[in-house]
């Protein structure tokens, strides 16, 4: 057989890095017909793909960056074993409409899963009307009936983005007149209209969800139907976190009361109908749903990517990165393949290895490295015509710093969830009391969370749960995979190293840290936090100092009379006046010179 195919067994060449495209890091990002198309192409399917469609699901689980959207915009743009799927995301502004009447005394907790009912049956009807209704659809009047719901939900109680009913509700919140120093006073009067008008309010919004229902029960489906609800783990800082928390939780038992209680049990319709919630694990458990473990147990599926150094190769992760490689190819190659090509598996697969040493072991964290690393090595050091990606790359240390940014940005915004940008900020100087150290035990951490606690009641912090002593604080770090813990099992003392992201399953969705084991900072983000580098302090004693002052010593030797150098462990010199500095160096020189012809011996270094 030829070289070439010896090598590389393709009568085609490998795409070179500079004709690559670059992923987009959120799959909502793909939204033209030609970047649905790629999108298409590189997605991996897996065994959870078909899991999610499941008519008992209702709950898509997974880590940030684990691919809960890509899944879900992927069933989006293609119908798979005949389920037409729509994915929505909750806006900023819906959330805040909430949470404003709310505040106004409008709304009990309970009322929250009143309005999100309708607003998700709104929802489900347009999702059928767009994915269903076909050309023949206008002569049959199939879907008459549900287009008449929809235009008087959205024209009567509630729009796409919940205007309108917010509007009338909020229009019973301006009644009151001021009172003394500004504070608000309303008659009794007011206070009986207003709650009149709440209850019709209530009402119409129970009527609104009755006619709907009566509308999607009367519809006969030939395909089931899946409503994707994403957006749940944002939360705008504007909205505090216990009152998103109550918003958030209203929602999921709103449809969960839906899909268990209306939707399983239309009748005489081939097509089923569900809504499903793409949510952290995190925050499923921060939800606290009513018999919450039989929930994830029953009626979840659980994004799981983690891998071993051992199993990589056989790993979902590894062939997701083939995957993206491979479809790039003029030729059909295994995405396996691939990913042993670009990722110069041949050398140690140090690029992998390291990849799952310094990240969080999701598929965007792997896309991530993609696009950093082909942006350096093409416009920064000229190897676009390359076909590899070099295994020096991962240790680069530009590729290094801003991965490591890449990496605390996903901590900050998975943070967001809990606290104010201000409050993580802050809350990040705890590292500079561990003086560089990325390996600590317990006390050392106790230590420093006291000089920072010491430092911080100073600033002005809104999260302070976190701050009522040392164990909060590094749960919270545990949580957000910045900090975990290494420990030695078994009668080998075997090493095991343990991250949130690795610990968290569906039957452990709030793992705990370990106090006992030896606590490190995960190796991906100690850049950005700028550790690995202790600073001294310049004193007498001093290593810098030291050396200082044996280079001196080193400088300050002369020969003795016999022409050998004075011994390493000769005194320091005492300080002469310049006239006794200038007399001795005159016959030095001479000296110098008239003994230049001798090889000199081997310089000690100081």
């Amino acid at each position: 057989m030829s070289t070439l195919f010896e090598n590389q067994k393709y009568l085609w060449p490998w795409t070179t890095l500079n004709n690559l495209s670059d992923p987009f890091n959120d799959a909502v990002n793909y939204k033209t017909r030609q970047q649905k198309e790629f999108f298409n192409r590189i997605f991996l399917k897996t065994e959870s793909l078909e899991e999610c469609l499941g008519p008992s699901v209702y709950f898509l689980i997974g880590e940030k960056g684990s691919g809960k959207t890509a899944y879900a915009a992927f069933l989006d743009n293609n119908e798979v074993k005949e389920h037409r799927c729509k994915l929505s995301t909750m806006t900023e502004s819906q959330y805040k409409r909430f949470i404003a009447l709310k505040a106004k005394g409008k709304l009990d907790y309970s009322d929250y899963a009143n309005i999100w009912r309708p607003m998700l049956l709104n929802m489900v009807a347009q999702a059928l009307a767009q994915k269903s209704k076909g050309f023949l659809s206008s002569f049959t009047g199939k879907f008459d009936a549900i287009e008449a719901e929809i235009e008087a939900f959205n024209s009567g109680a509630l729009n796409p983005e919940v205007e309108v009913a917010f509007e009338m509700v909020s229009e019973t919140t301006d009644k009151g007149s001021a009172g003394k120093e500004g504070i608000a006073s309303i008659s009794l009067e007011d206070k009986q209209r207003e709650s009149t008008k709440t209850e019709k309010i209530r009402h119409h919004l129970l009527e609104q969800e009755r006619r709907l229902k009566i509308a999607l029960s009367d519809l006969r489906l030939g395909r089931n139907h899946v409503l994707f609800i994403d957006g749940i783990d944002y939360r705008p800082e504007s909205v505090a976190y216990k009152d998103y928390l109550a918003c958030v939780k209203g929602l999921g038992e709103a449809a969960w009361d839906l899909n268990t209680t209306f939707f399983g049990n239309i009748r005489d319709s081939k097509g089923r109908i569900k809504i499903a919630l793409l949510v952290r694990p995190d925050v499923f458990n921060a939800l606290n749903l009513y018999n919450s473990n039989s929930r994830l147990r029953d009626n979840a599926v659980f994004l799981e990517w983690t891998t071993t150094e051992e199993e990589m190769r056989r790993s979902n992760l590894y062939k997701a990165a083939g995957q993206f490689f491979a479809r790039q190819q003029t030729f059909e190659v295994d995405p396996v393949e691939a990913a042993d090509h670009y990722l110069s598996s041949a050398e140690s697969d140090q690029i992998f290895r390291r990849l799952l040493r310094s990240s969080f072991q999701k598929p965007r964290d792997v896309l991530t490295f993609m696009k950093i690393a082909r942006e350096l090595l093409v416009k920064q050091q000229g190897k676009g015509v390359e076909t590899r990606f070099p295994s020096e790359i991962v240790k680069d240390g530009a590729f290094t710093r801003l991965f490591a940014d890449y990496l605390l940005g996903e901590v900050r915004n998975y943070a967001s969830f809990y606290m104010e940008q201000n409050d993580f900020n802050l809350f990040l100087k705890l590292f500079q009391y561990l003086h560089g150290k990325r390996e600590f035990t317990y006390p050392e951490y106790e230590r420093a969370f006291n000089s920072f606690k010491t430092w911080i009641d100073g600033e002005k912090v809104a999260a302070t749960e976190y701050l009522r002593d040392p164990e909060a604080l590094l749960q919270f770090f545990f949580d957000v995979n910045v900090i975990g813990y290494r420990e030695l099992l078994g009668q080998e003392q075997e090493r095991f190293i343990h991250f949130a992201y690795r610990e968290r399953t569906l039957m452990n969705v709030a793992p705990k840290v370990k106090t006992t084991g030896v606590l490190l900072v995960n190796p991906g983000i100690a850049k950005s936090l700028d550790l690995g580098m202790k600073a001294h302090a310049v004193t007498p004693d001093s290593v810098p100092a030291k050396r200082r002052a044996q280079r001196r010593r080193f400088h300050d030797r002369r020969p003795k009379s016999n022409g050998q150098a004075l011994s390493a462990t000769s005194s320091k010199r005492s300080q002469p006046s310049r006239q006794q500095d200038a007399a001795r160096k005159q016959p030095t020189q001479k000296s110098s010179k008239k003994h230049s012809h001798k090889p000199r011996g081997p310089k000690t270094g100081a």
